[in-house]
Order: structure tokens, then C-alpha cells, then sequence
């Protein structure tokens, strides 16, 4: 039974340190313009993994944008404000996340603890 549950924590903690959770754009990423962001982002839908918690898919309207994350949905009005994505969500907190690219891949991080992740078109 020792043997088991030392074994089930060995993989769990090596599953979790397989996703590091990353504060730092990769270097060369650039900021864009609230123009070319809100080009880069309107009418598509993202998905986005997290280190730690659900995948969340992300669809931008023209002003308008909504979020799955699990279970859970929301929706707000977006804007670019230089190269951060601001979103006024109606029930998940409101903020603005920086987002740069490198080559054709977009980072977003965000404000709550400062994770870069990628944002992959789907």
C-alpha cells in the first residue's frame, strides 16, 4: 500500500512539473498595436491551457466576447487597449491581459498571476 501511494504521488508530481506554470514572454515576443490586436483577435476563437485548471476557448466578436472554462461560461465587451486585451466580464472578474507574438504564435498573460500562455487558433 506504501509502495502504491508513494508511486501515485511520484506521477502526480511529475505530471504537474511537466506544466510550469511560465511568467516571462519567450524572448523576441512583441507588443502590437491596439489596431493590429484587435485585427489579430476579432472573429476568431482561441484555445488556451493553463498550467494549472481547465482549458478555457475563447471567442472574439467584434466587441463582444465569451469564455468557456470547464463547466463554466461568461461573456463580456472586449477592447484593445495598445497591446493588452481588456474584457468586462459579466459575472468573472473584470481585467486586462498583455498580449505579444513571436513568429505566428500570440501570448496572452494574464493579470491574476501573471501566467504567459499560448493562445491557439481554432
Amino acid at each position: 500500500m506504501k509502495l502504491a501511494l508513494s508511486l501515485l504521488v511520484a506521477v502526480a508530481g511529475t505530471a504537474f512539473a511537466q506544466s510550469p506554470l511560465q511568467t516571462e514572454f519567450p524572448p523576441g515576443a512583441t507588443q502590437l498595436e491596439a489596431e493590429a490586436l484587435q485585427k489579430l483577435l476579432t472573429g476568431k476563437t482561441f484555445l488556451i491551457s493553463q498550467a494549472v485548471g481547465s482549458d478555457m476557448r475563447i471567442q472574439y466578436k467584434e466587441s463582444f466576447v465569451f469564455i468557456n472554462i470547464g463547466q463554466r461560461s461568461d461573456s463580456g465587451e472586449w477592447r484593445a487597449e495598445g497591446s493588452t486585451v481588456c474584457i468586462d466580464w459579466r459575472t468573472l472578474p473584470k481585467g486586462c491581459s498583455e498580449v505579444r507574438i513571436k513568429d505566428d504564435t500570440i501570448y496572452l498573460k494574464r493579470t491574476s498571476n501573471n501566467e504567459v500562455m499560448v493562445m491557439k487558433p481554432q
